[in-house]
């Protein structure tokens, strides 16, 4: 009778541990995915496999890249990447220099100078994307021994929007992009309504430069405040500017006899470290703009970038001027 009552629980726990096996075989059958291998994309953790690979239709052709770099270097493009939340390995010590994201920059390698840049350096950095603006056939090349280019030539975008959705669509990261393009939109339309409180629909905004001998104008697409003024903040150019600044070309030389053909009711002035407190000539001073006290002077050293980060900075900066200068002449 014990023997029977042995084979009997004997037989019980060999059934109950065929379900348990089962049971378990069943659930794992949940988790694959039919027709995939290891190397594909998880569903259900949206993972990519490190070594993934996507083609980039770039202006100079398709370019086998990684589907998510991770080490990128780039000469010119840090802004457009800091906005999409990717740090880059390195870049060309001026724009690791810019003042409006200088505080993002901790931990990326210069790679040298704007006319210098060390491709030891570069190839030492291991990356796994270069991003360069370069239009020279040598250097791209050599940057094509060490990873995989992509060319962005510069003059490419001729806006903020553009650009950003450019670079969401380069990084796969188009979400991001439009994310920071709302903050941005939020952001530039708040100073310029603080702007258009304090001026008249009519009145003209000039951006000009000096230097030892002749004076520069700006368009709205060359740095010095151009897009920050002209697109951000949407103030009025003159016709002469219109006309002459914001098409193929966007700067010209002004001699300091004519400089009042290109002097609006405001003028943001370009000065470096020896032109400080710039006072001028007759002709200068006898411009409305300097008798009604509104030329601002703006600091080279910040007022030549125009990157996206940097043209969102300067759009709050030249809103601060001239609505704290409207303040002082009411005075």
């Amino acid at each position: 009778m014990y023997a029977v009552k042995n084979r009997l629980a004997a037989l019980l726990l060999m059934l109950t541990m065929l379900m348990i096996l089962a049971a378990c075989g069943s659930g794992a059958g949940t988790d694959a995915t039919p027709g995939t291998s290891e190397a594909s994309t998880d569903p259900s953790s949206g993972s990519v496999p490190s070594d993934a690979k996507r083609i980039y239709k770039s202006l100079s052709g398709d370019v086998e890249i990684p589907a998510e770099p991770k080490r990128i270097v780039t000469d010119m493009y840090v802004s457009d990447l800091l906005a999409l939340g990717v740090k880059p390995v390195g870049s060309i010590q001026y724009y690791l220099e810019n003042p409006y994201y200088l505080d993002q920059v901790k931990g990326i390698e210069s790679i040298g100078d704007r006319n210098a840049v060390s491709l030891e350096k570069v190839a030492a950095l291991n990356p796994d994307l270069i991003i360069t603006y370069s239009d020279q056939a040598q250097e791209i090349e050599n940057y094509q021994k060490i990873a995989p280019t992509v060319v962005i030539p510069y003059g490419t975008f001729t806006n903020v929007q553009d650009e950003i959705r450019g670079f969401g669509e380069l990084m796969n990261k188009s979400e991001e992009a439009e994310a920071w393009l709302k903050t941005y939109t939020e952001r530039v339309k708040a100073a310029s309504a603080k702007v258009k409180a304090v001026i008249r629909p009519e009145e003209t905004f000039s951006i000009l430069e000096v230097s030892d001998k002749s004076y520069y104008g700006y368009g709205d697409n060359f740095g010095r405040g151009g897009q920050a003024v002209y697109r951000a903040l949407e103030l009025a150019p003159l016709e002469r500017t219109r006309k002459e600044l914001m098409g193929d070309t966007q700067w010209k030389e002004i001699s300091r006899e004519v400089v009042g053909d290109y002097a609006g009711d405001h003028i943001f002035l370009t000065v470096g470290e020896k032109n400080k407190n710039y006072q001028g000539d007759s002709v200068w001073k006898s411009l409305p703009a300097v008798k009604n006290n509104q030329v601002y002077e703006l600091q080279e050293d910040r007022y030549w970038y125009f990157d996206p980060i940097a043209i969102q900075g300067q759009a709050e900066e030249l809103a601060d001027m001239i609505i704290e200068r409207a303040a002082q002449n009411r005075k």
